[in-house]
């Protein structure tokens, strides 16, 4: 008996071992299509724009941009400075050439010579074109800025339309449960006599119709992962996961007046805007400054050499230069300079008055988004009720196949508004941040 139960095991052990030798070799042998599929990479919103922000090439670019004024600002503050250069020549005079006197003192000289020119007065030109250039920096900065908010908006947007996405396919997934269970119902009881065959049918058109629209949101989903990881600069064949889910409680839109006291102060749009206003005025007293006279100091020291002479020289004084007439050319650049002023100027008031349109859209989208979540919440209660009831009732032959087709439509609607409106709330929110001049976070 025992040698009986010790010959069973070995042959199921044999058999088990032989399975899985057969699996492995299996996989290996597999054509790459029938490969198991790599994991798919979960991904928050942090996740997300963590990885735009690091793959944006335009962000790159932004910040190239800020280098290359750094560089601009340590062009416009060098005249600021001292001079400082150093000369030296060598000539050798031909003492038989035409025209040199018989009384020639030397036929060689070397000069070695330093050189140094401080500006005292350029009537302020170096000074504002120094102040222009921070301006300019600080601006592209604030471009860098405005570029990074942009790229962030740009990321939630796309991940929440893949969230809502998913979402809206669970709600075709559940529709399709339950109309399948309806369909399996309506076959029971039209076998047992209990349902015509129109009812049949009718519940049968209802599934289809539900694989149908599984089917749209499984493909609206994949569209919409596609966009985020584009967007994100992920390559498009690496399989991807929506780790977050929609929020639950979602907070009042605050109020407007502290909203847009908060975008005076912090939306990059008009921050840069007034940045670009102060360079253009310290460009135009830069311009300005070349209606007066440039006054600076010179001097200069070396050592002379001739023939077998050698000896130190200096010289040292102060220089006026006044150009008095250029052909228009210092008018021309001051109305220029002047000109940029008053275009900037305008540009302000129209991001201005934009910015605020844009606040009280953002703030009004956002309220019409809560108060659909609300209603849509609660319809979606209101519906699930009903639809159990229909079921119940028609279990109980009470009421008739179509009050339960309807039930099963009204109440996927209304699962797919609610959806949407949450969508709808979580984009908007996140278009009221950027308004605001605020990091963007996912709304949880």
């Amino acid at each position: 008996m025992v040698r009986t139960k010790y010959n069973v095991i070995v042959v199921l052990l044999f058999f088990v071992s032989l399975m899985a030798v057969k699996q492995v070799f299996a996989i290996e042998g597999a054509p790459p299509d029938r490969l198991p599929e790599a994991p798919a990479m979960a991904l928050t919103l942090e996740d997300c724009i963590t990885l735009a922000l690091k793959n944006n090439p335009g962000l790159q670019l932004e910040r190239e941009k800020v280098s290359e004024l750094e560089s601009e600002y340590l062009i416009a503050s060098s005249a600021l400075y001292p001079r400082l250069s150093l000369s030296a020549y060598y000539q050798r005079l031909d003492s038989d050439r035409l025209g040199v006197p018989s009384n020639m003192l030397y036929s060689e000289e070397t000069l070695a010579q330093a050189r140094l020119k401080q500006i005292l007065f350029d009537g302020g030109k170096a000074w504002n074109n120094r102040n222009a250039a921070v301006k300019g920096e600080e601006a592209q900065r604030i471009s860098a800025e405005t570029s990074r908010l942009d790229t962030i908006l740009a990321v939630s947007q796309a991940y929440y339309r893949a969230l809502e996405a998913r979402e809206i396919r669970k709600v075709s997934e559940t529709s399709l449960q339950q109309r399948e269970a309806f369909f399996k119902l309506t076959e029971a009881f039209h076998k047992a006599g209990r349902a015509t065959r129109v009812e049949f049918l009718k519940a049968e058109a209802q599934l289809l119709d539900a694989e149908r629209s599984l089917l749209l949101a499984t493909e609206a989903l994949r569209l919409s992962e596609l966009i985020l990881k584009k967007v994100i600069a992920v390559d498009l064949g690496t399989p991807i996961e929506i780790a977050n889910s929609l929020p639950g409680d979602l907070p009042e839109p605050p109020a407007e007046d502290l909203v847009l006291q908060e975008t005076f102060e912090n939306n990059p749009d008009l921050t840069r805007v007034s940045t670009l206003k102060e360079q253009s005025e310290a460009s135009l007293r830069a311009a300005e400054g070349q209606y007066w006279p440039e006054i600076s100091l010179q001097g200069t020291y070396g050592i002379r050499e001739r023939d077998s002479d050698r000896d130190s020289e200096w010289t040292a004084g102060v220089f006026l230069e006044w150009p008095l007439f250029e052909g228009g050319l210092t008018r021309g650049q001051v109305g220029k300079a002047r000109s940029k002023v008053n275009q900037i100027s305008w540009s302000g008031k129209a991001v201005k008055d934009q910015v605020q349109v844009d606040l009280r859209e953002a703030l009004g989208n956002l309220r019409t988004a809560l108060a659909a979540v609300r209603a849509s919440r609660r319809l979606a209660d209101a519906q699930e009720e009903a639809y159990q009831a229909a079921l119940a009732f028609y279990k109980r032959g009470k009421s008739t196949y179509v009050e339960v087709l309807a039930a099963q439509v009204d109440l996927t609607q209304a699962k797919a508004s609610l959806v949407r409106a949450v969508g709808d709330y979580q984009n908007a929110g996140t278009r009221l941040d950027r308004i605001r001049g605020k990091r963007l976070t996912p709304t949880t």
